[in-house]
């Protein structure tokens, strides 16, 4: 009987890809990845064409061989097919309820403050430095805190779901560090900074930030710590679909 194929990965360094393998990573299910220049991401991707017109990461290959793309969806696909998958809480869990609006809540309300804001020459004609693109990239940055803001007031810590761990604190690993950058959340959503800081002291988060090539180092506040090889933050390395 043929082996099955394993899972194969498109991905960027330091953008939302970085989630979905640290869920196949905690989730111990083989991934074959496929690394993909940011340059050759977008709507006329050579890469990823054929796949995911769009030109969006993380596109993963299932084993079957069909296409699938969304970082939520991909995460509810796991908790669906591996046994104990533990960072979706079950349908029965008290916290599955919350696990969802907050899930469609990053991916829906937060992820498009940076489709929008990123190349803001795609939606305006005009680079992010002036004019209409630099109004767009400031009022989707200003949005995107509100909204932080607003997520920091709702949850208790030290998870994002509480005493309950979930793929959700995944996210805040690379979405702590992308603008508007990791000391702001330590100033203006400390409890957000703390779950991105844990997370990132995480094993497997070790693993994926060294084969996605970042660094770290000590940030204006002792407390905090920002991405230096590679940075999202500037460069808006978020592909990811609606995430």
């Amino acid at each position: 009987m043929p082996k099955p194929k394993p899972y194969k990965l498109y991905a960027t360094n330091g953008c939302g890809s970085m989630i979905v393998e640290v869920a196949f990573g905690m989730a111990k299910v083989p991934l074959e990845i496929v690394d993909v220049p940011w340059a050759d991401t977008g709507w006329n991707s050579k890469a990823l064409k054929k796949l995911n017109p769009l030109g969006q990461v993380p596109t993963l290959i299932l084993p079957g061989g069909k296409v699938m793309t969304e970082s939520a969806a991909i995460i509810l696909h796991l908790a669906d097919t591996v046994p104990k998958f533990e960072l979706v809480p079950a349908p029965d869990h008290p916290q599955r309820a919350a696990f969802l609006r907050w899930l469609v809540f990053l991916v829906a309300a937060i992820y498009p403050t940076f489709t929008y804001g990123d190349v803001t020459e795609r939606w305006v004609g005009a680079p992010k430095e002036k004019g209409a693109g630099k109004a767009l990239r400031e009022a989707t940055d200003e949005h995107r805190k509100h909204l932080w803001r607003y997520v920091a007031s709702q949850i208790k810590g030290p998870w994002f779901l509480g005493k309950t761990f979930s793929a959700l604190d995944i996210y805040m690993w690379p979405m702590g560090h992308w603008r508007p950058g990791i000391d702001w959340f330590a100033k203006e959503c400390p409890k957000l900074h703390k779950i991105a800081v844990a997370m990132k002291a995480h094993p497997v988060c070790k693993k994926v930030a060294a084969r996605n090539g970042l660094s770290f180092r000590a940030a204006a506040s002792p407390l905090t710590e920002v991405v230096v090889a590679i940075d999202p933050i500037e460069s808006g390395r978020r592909q990811d679909s609606t995430a």
